[in-house]
């Protein structure tokens, strides 16, 4: 209530003061003056004070329990081992944004990713552009990193504070993320598709899904489609593998857990299902500037040297 009624307070004196100056007959110009600054300070004392002293829910921690928050260690060590090199590979990232003031412009938003080499000392994670950035459109290219807070959640329950480093241009939904070192030293996907997939190939989704974190669902490759125009034009793969909110920017998977796209989007759920797309592995690979003969180098140029 203080902060709607001190402008309020001030608007009020303001008239009271433009009706004093207006005739020489009424008196009170000086405790009109002071009535605007007390409903200007008022006001600034109740945004600080909501700002920094009431204490603010953190909706992420009281909407996630722990039970879901990381996977049991044996049921991840018991897969197969494609799956469990991909769920490994696989991050939750929670990415806030703050406008002015924080307290009452600040948005969360949650997706996933996937740790596909190093650049110096810093681990690289590979997701969609829209993860890290809302205010991304398709096909519509903004040159500069969206300033985010980016925290990455990996399997084992450590977090890290991250960065947007790289983005894909042309309005294309795709963004690398750097963050530290892996102190376990996850294995990092296959760098190269040794064969281009086909329809009718099995594959598989690792990713969060609304919040639930290193998930795996299977499907098959349902169509190769292309999106843009050449020389810039982009593989799609689509697939019916369940994709949700949360599984973007997570791996869809050959069978043998060779990385083949970036989950990015699915069709309306009110009137389709099955129906997802992931932008195809070998776009980033040929955005970044990395080659063929690249496939079994484990460090990815830095980001200041594209």
């Amino acid at each position: 209530m203080g902060v709607v009624l001190g402008p309020i307070a001030a608007l009020m004196a303001l008239v009271a003061l433009a009706q004093i100056a207006g005739n020489a007959s009424f008196r009170g110009q000086g405790l009109a003056v002071a009535a605007v600054w007390v409903g200007v300070l008022e006001t600034a004392a109740w945004v600080a004070f909501l700002g920094l002293v009431v204490p603010r829910v953190d909706v992420f921690a009281a909407r996630h329990g722990p039970a879901l928050a990381y996977p049991s260690p044996h049921s991840v060590e018991s897969a197969q081992t494609h799956i469990r090199n991909a769920l490994e590979a696989n991050v939750f990232l929670l990415v806030q944004e703050n406008g002015w003031p924080a307290f009452l412009n600040s948005e969360q938003f949650t997706g996933s990713g996937i740790i596909i080499g190093k650049s110096g000392s810093d681990r690289l994670i590979l997701t969609s552009r829209h993860v890290v950035d809302s205010s991304f459109v398709l096909g519509f290219s903004r040159s500069h990193i969206p300033p985010a807070s980016v925290t990455v959640f990996f399997h084992d329950g450590r977090t890290d504070k991250a960065r947007v480093c790289w983005l894909a241009p042309d309005g294309i939904d795709l963004a690398l993320v750097g963050t530290g070192p892996d102190p376990l030293g996850i294995q990092v996907v296959t760098r190269y598709p040794p064969r281009d997939p086909e329809i009718g190939d099995r594959t598989f989704v690792v990713g969060n899904p609304h919040d639930l974190r290193w998930t795996y669902t299977e499907g098959v490759v349902s169509a190769i489609r292309a999106f843009g125009r050449k020389p810039d034009r982009l593989k799609i793969i689509q697939t019916q593998a369940p994709i949700n909110r949360g599984s973007s920017g997570g791996g869809l998977y050959q069978s043998d857990g060779t990385l083949i796209g970036i989950v990015s989007w699915t069709e309306d759920k009110s009137q389709a299902e099955g129906i997802g797309f992931a932008i195809a592995y070998e776009n980033f690979l040929r955005l970044y500037g990395l080659r063929k003969s690249d496939a079994d180098i484990h460090a990815l140029p830095g980001h200041n040297e594209r």
